[in-house]
């Protein structure tokens, strides 16, 4: 059961790096890279930090 818990957080990490990597604003690119390695860093507190936070504003 927590094997499955630990890959969907890992799938919802990769699915919000490629949503933070396909905007269309010119955020810098350093910036984007540390946020992809929070994310995979931090699977499940960093995909709610991103949805719910960073994503608009970095759009």
């Amino acid at each position: 059961m927590m094997q499955i818990v630990y890959w969907v957080g890992v799938a919802l990490s990769v699915w919000c790096i490629y949503d933070l990597f396909s905007t269309k604003k010119q955020t810098q690119m350093p910036l984007k890279i540390v946020i992809a390695i929070l994310l995979l860093a931090f699977s499940w507190i960093g995909t709610v930090v991103y949805y719910f936070i960073l994503r608009d504003k970095l759009k």
